[in-house]
């Protein structure tokens, strides 16, 4: 089942109102001749009106500035980017129980199949053909982000066939033991308020921290089950972006949100003296030997040792109502040129190689205030 192409600039919400399609995306200035050379990147843009779907667009950074709606979905969703026997994908999750499948190369868009409760703006990890999705704030009791907490789906189950898109829905996982799994009487009348505050992809592991100074889990993608693998959470906020082999850039935490690379390893499964097994979890601090990293809002992986920084900057009109109609995007792109991990130095060196700079638009409908872009996408 497939939805309009690109081509066709109006689609219909639930309610059977027309939604016009009048966001773009015009570069100013001149384009660097590496950012025509490099992989695409695609931002996630989030509208803000009364209708309630659609509520998002994917927009290339360097393309023709033309904008996709997307159609099977609402406020509040995550996006990431996902390999399936097709090709890849970008699928969004969440705002309440919506699943969508689009190709940005035939903008072909398929609804996939829906969460079992509804999620907002939950944490997406890509792996192969899985996407993994897990609660940015757990609740405990009925609703909004309510369990199961952690679930996958397999992208190469999700088939697409006309009039009839068979679908295989969502997988339970266990959830993380930092979440509030078992809460006693007291505890379940004023739960405690848990929220996603860091996260990384190191080899076959998702580590995780929350808000809370509960320490590092880890969840092995290969046997599926979690382990406590620090007492201090991790050092940064928000996701680890790799860099190849060890490396990933993030924001510090103790330098108040400045970029930062760590040299992060996950060991395999040790055996303790009682026979039980640990994995083992080393963070380090990697100085950087550069003119200085502007971290935006959001980090993109272009390859080993290549990533972007994307800045988004704007200014609704002042008051309780504000209205966003425009923003600037400042996109940035950075490469690592030596100090790697398989060499036995104790910094990395990174340089800047291009900036441009884009003006994002929409004379039809309202951006999402503060930030309209809620991903920064790859494939």
């Amino acid at each position: 089942m497939s939805t309009p192409s690109q081509k066709k600039r109006r689609s219909k919400g639930k309610d059977g109102a027309v939604a016009p399609v009048g966001l773009r995306l015009n570069r100013l200035g001149r384009a660097s001749p590496r950012e025509a050379a490099g992989k695409p990147v695609y931002l996630a843009v989030e509208h803000d009106d009364d209708q309630e779907v659609p509520a998002h667009s994917i927009v290339e950074l360097g393309g023709g500035g033309e904008a996709h709606l997307v159609l099977h979905n609402v406020r509040g969703m995550s996006f990431a980017t996902v390999e399936s026997r097709y090709g890849p994908r970008i699928v969004g999750v969440g705002g309440k129980l919506f699943t969508t499948v689009y190709d940005p190369k035939t903008s072909m868009e398929i609804p996939g199949p829906f969460l079992v409760e509804p999620k907002l703006r939950p944490v997406l990890i890509p792996r192969g053909s899985k996407l993994y999705a897990l609660s940015r704030t757990p609740s405990v009791v009925p609703g909004l982000d309510f369990l199961p907490w952690f679930v996958y789906l397999d992208l190469n189950y999700v088939l697409v066939a006309p009039h009839d898109a068979r679908t295989m829905g969502w997988h339970h996982l266990p959830p993380p033991p930092i979440f509030p799994v078992r809460l006693n009487p007291l505890e379940y009348r004023d739960p405690p308020e848990v929220r996603v505050a860091s996260y990384a992809v190191v080899g076959s592991h998702i580590l995780l921290s929350v808000q809370q100074d509960k320490g590092t889990c880890a969840f092995d993608m290969d046997t599926n089950q979690w382990d406590m693998v620090d007492a201090n959470n991790l050092p940064f906020i928000g996701k680890a972006v790799p860099l190849g082999g060890h490396l990933f850039i993030a924001r510090s935490i103790a330098n108040g949100g400045a970029a930062a690379v760590y040299d992060i390893r996950v060991f395999p499964l040790q055996p303790t003296s009682s026979g039980s097994h640990k994995t083992e979890l080393s963070i380090l601090n990697i100085p950087v030997v550069s003119k200085g990293i502007v971290p935006g809002q959001l980090f993109c992986s272009l390859g080993k040792g290549i990533f972007s920084s994307i800045d988004v900057r704007s200014a609704a009109t002042p008051g309780p109502d504000a209205k966003l109609h425009k923003a600037r995007i400042v996109h940035r792109t950075y490469s690592q040129v030596g100090g790697d991990d398989t060499e036995d130095n104790n910094y990395t060196v990174i340089t800047k190689q291009h900036r441009q700079i884009y003006k994002l638009i929409d004379r039809t409908r309202h951006l999402a205030h503060p930030s309209p872009v809620v991903a920064a996408l790859t494939m």
